[in-house]
């Protein structure tokens, strides 16, 4: 089959889970035989013009076209945020050339959602996985501004106070305006691009209202859709998105396993944390916990910071001062794929401190080294980690609970060792790959029959 994947970066551009997924999954169906292309989101904040043009690369054998778009310089940037003709002309021509026979989605966070009413244009079947809360969330993981979890049950208002809570005028507006008067005069502003567009009002501003009903328009075309996590799934169904979902776990490309030869022997517990470094995904409550237990532990612990510490500035220029005279804490970075044995063999014990409802596949590569996860009690980690079985939960941005936790794994003789005998098999890239082909399979025949 040629399949195209859509996704909002690709390796090795941009590092994360959900790109991290797209190129195993791309990779393994490439070695099935398929042919396979991914269309992706490149530069995303450069540029004179909102469309830079397009960078076609090649990443292990698989076609990459990249495109370049600046946000900031489109004519309607909250809008094109989730509906950009500008892509959706452009996907429109390029399905033509390519002609697949699938295209499936792992993302469209930056290319927009616009590119499922292209597909559907083209008569083309559509998978698409559910790998966030970018549907029912402008912020993507229904994190709110003020720190607080939200269930997504929102009206247009909800939305946009969330949004431009920091924006001057927001504060300015308050000081003047009863709170209907507030509602009233930005919802009126953020249905004008030439005001949402303006410095101060770009990316905190738009027609929440709009984004709403094209979300849940755009959510009803993919001919299946997929999600990993449970919660994940029944959020969106409270939420309205009754759509069938089918909950679909995640493979993982565990090709570097290969080289794990075990834990490397160490007097102290080292402690992890792996993934983007920003304030949602709480690495702030870990480094909080390392300075509370460096005073009662010592050198009985160490914790190793894997992530791009540079994408954040501002973000790592708080960790860093958080972690100064704690010799026990190293930023470690970010490292190739075929580096995660070696990780994992310095690590005991992976700490996911996320603040919203996240459902990370590297929770899952952590136990297929058989590494215990201590994990937030919340969203898709409170699915994979059971307290006490295969990890330890702490409540939500807890930091004397983090340290209770973290603590016990010092303390307590052969808990690691318990643990580790509850972590259950991993999944694999192959068997996902095997599952997709058949979904893949009975779209393509159902394409055929509907021709016929």
């Amino acid at each position: 089959m040629r399949i195209l994947f859509i996704a909002n970066g690709f390796l090795p551009m941009h590092w994360a889970g959900v790109e991290t997924y797209t190129a195993a999954i791309a990779g393994e169906l490439t070695r099935k035989g398929h042919i396979v292309r991914v269309l992706c989101g490149g530069k995303w904040q450069d540029g004179q013009n909102h469309w830079n043009g397009y960078i076609d690369d090649v990443y292990k054998d698989i076609p990459v076209r990249r495109i370049n778009l600046n946000w900031q310089k489109s004519l309607d940037p909250q809008k094109h945020l989730y509906n950009n003709p500008v892509v959706a002309d452009f996907l429109d021509q390029y399905l033509k050339e390519i002609k697949p026979d699938l295209v499936h989605i792992t993302s469209c966070e930056t290319l927009s959602a616009s590119v499922m009413e292209v597909v559907k244009k083209n008569n083309i079947p559509l998978v698409l996985s559910i790998t966030d809360f970018w549907f029912l969330c402008p912020q993507i993981n229904l994190l709110r501004s003020d720190g607080e979890n939200c269930n997504g049950i929102t009206v247009p208002w909800d939305c946009l106070q969330c949004t431009a809570r920091g924006s001057k005028v927001y504060r300015l507006s308050q000081k003047v305006l009863p709170e209907k008067g507030v509602e009233a005069l930005l919802t009126k502003l953020s249905e004008i691009p030439t005001i949402t567009r303006q410095r101060g009002f770009r990316g905190m501003m738009g027609d929440m209202a709009d984004r709403k009903q094209f979300m849940r328009h755009v959510f009803s075309i993919p001919n299946v859709r997929l999600v990993a996590s449970k919660f994940a799934r029944d959020i969106h169904i409270e939420n309205g998105f009754d759509d069938p979902i089918q909950l679909h776990p995640y493979g993982h490309d565990l090709s570097w396993l290969e080289n794990y030869q075990g834990k490397v022997h160490s007097t102290a517990i080292n402690v992890g944390f792996i993934g983007q470094i920003t304030p949602s995904k709480g690495v702030h409550i870990l480094l909080e916990a390392a300075r509370h237990l460096v005073e009662t532990l010592g050198e009985k612990v160490n914790f190793l910071i894997y992530g791009d510490i540079d994408k954040h500035p501002e973000y790592a220029s708080r960790l860093e001062s958080m972690s100064d005279g704690l010799g026990n804490v190293q930023f470690c970075g970010i490292y190739p794929r075929e580096m995660s044995a070696t990780v994992f063999s310095r690590m005991d014990v992976l700490v996911v401190p996320s603040l919203w409802y996240d459902f990370p596949l590297i929770i899952h590569e952590a136990f297929a080294t058989k590494t215990p996860v201590i994990a937030t009690n919340l969203g898709g980690m409170a699915e994979a980690v059971s307290h006490e079985v295969n990890g330890l939960l702490f409540e939500r941005g807890n930091v004397d609970d983090l340290v209770c936790q973290i603590r016990q794994i010092v303390d307590e003789p052969g808990l690691i060792q318990k643990l580790q005998a509850g972590i259950p098999s991993v999944k694999s890239i192959h068997e996902d790959a095997s599952e997709l082909e058949k979904i893949y399979l009975e779209l393509s025949e159902r394409q055929a029959k509907s021709i016929v």
